[in-house]
């Protein structure tokens, strides 16, 4: 039920932004576009659909892993 009020939602901003730019012809998919990016990025942001990944360590190259081994080896 939930996306049905986001998508009624989206659907009167689009009409709100179709009528503040004068009400072009042709521009629909272009207000949807916008009124979406106003109402349901920030509402999935808000839900925690776009949290950050932490970050993974690079890996050693074999060089890297080799030159390791030799130094734990010689101490």
């Amino acid at each position: 039920m939930q996306a049905a009020n986001q998508e009624g939602a989206i659907r009167e901003r689009a009409y709100a932004i179709w009528e503040e730019e004068g009400r072009p012809e042709g521009c629909d998919w272009e207000h949807w576009y916008r009124a979406m990016q106003e109402i349901a990025v920030p509402a999935a942001a808000a839900n925690g659909a776009h949290r950050a990944r932490p970050k993974e360590r690079p890996r050693k190259s074999a060089k890297g892993r080799i030159r390791q081994a030799l130094k734990s080896a010689l101490s």
